[in-house]
């Protein structure tokens, strides 16, 4: 039974990595280009964006002369300017590709990297709207300059909106390295992480919230109608169809249930 799941999961897996996204990609940025976009967006916003791509992705490692003065004493000028030229050239080799784009879909939309490209910054300047789900894959940051409506938001790497956000699960898991951020409200039937700092900065309304690794936080307040679980006592309030067999929340088991499962289903 393991053998056939495994072998099943990676099917899906490779269809998703196939499939056309119906993304229409307009223009490669600069990260100049990229940061006098999100200028025009809120004080907050932009701060809070910029500062994560400069930590995550866009850390300055180029050649610090001070640092290596003892050595570079030893060396020649021509050759001192050959060594920054090539730590210049690795640097930008190693930079994400951000790319401009336009969703011409609206059913779902998986945004996922080829094998070994590296990470991708994609830009939405639109309202993306989906009767199906959207899926950030954990090598993709993507910024949405606008609202954004789907059944269900599966976030592995980064998602920052400066809209509201509206759908019926919203789920993020990274490991605690990436982070969901909605500049304006979260309305959803269940929000949950397992390790993914989740924040609006207006209001959180609904009726689930599962929160394992992290921290999901309304800055203008947040309203569960129904359940919150933020503890370790799943195996007391979960459904056991997404329990491993320890008794603990397990992400693959969740993400198939909830396919063809209403959000409220996950609780006993």
């Amino acid at each position: 039974m393991n053998v056939y799941r495994s072998s099943y999961l990676a099917f899906i897996y490779f269809l998703l990595k196939k499939q056309i996204n119906f993304m229409k990609e307009l223009q490669q940025l600069t990260k100049d280009q990229l940061y006098n976009r999100l200028k025009n967006q809120s004080e907050d916003f932009y701060s809070v964006t910029t500062s994560a791509l400069d930590f995550s992705l866009f850390e300055d490692q180029s050649l610090d002369e001070e640092d290596f003065s003892e050595f570079l004493e030893i060396l020649d000028q021509e050759t001192i300017e050959k060594i920054k030229e090539s730590s210049l050239q690795a640097n930008e080799d190693e930079l994400p590709i951000i790319i401009l784009s336009e969703n011409e879909s609206s059913t779902s939309l998986n945004l996922v990297t080829k094998d070994g490209e590296g990470y991708k910054v994609i830009v939405f300047d639109q309202d993306i709207t989906l009767s199906g789900d959207l899926f950030v894959e954990d090598y993709i940051v993507l910024i949405v300059i606008g609202n954004i409506q789907a059944k269900n938001v599966i976030v592995n790497g980064s998602l920052y909106c400066t809209g509201n956000l509206s759908c019926n699960i919203l789920f993020g898991a990274s490991g605690n390295d990436n982070e969901t951020y909605i500049s304006g409200n979260i309305n959803s039937s269940l929000i949950a992480e397992n390790g993914q700092y989740t924040v609006a900065k207006g209001t959180i309304h609904s009726e689930y919230l599962i929160s394992f690794h992290n921290v999901i936080e309304g800055k203008s307040g947040k309203y569960i109608e129904k359940t919150i679980l933020d503890s370790t006592d799943e195996a007391e309030v979960l459904t056991p169809e997404i329990l491993d067999e320890n008794g603990y929340f397990e992400e693959e088991s969740f993400l198939n249930f909830i396919k063809n499962n209403p959000p409220d289903a996950v609780f006993k």
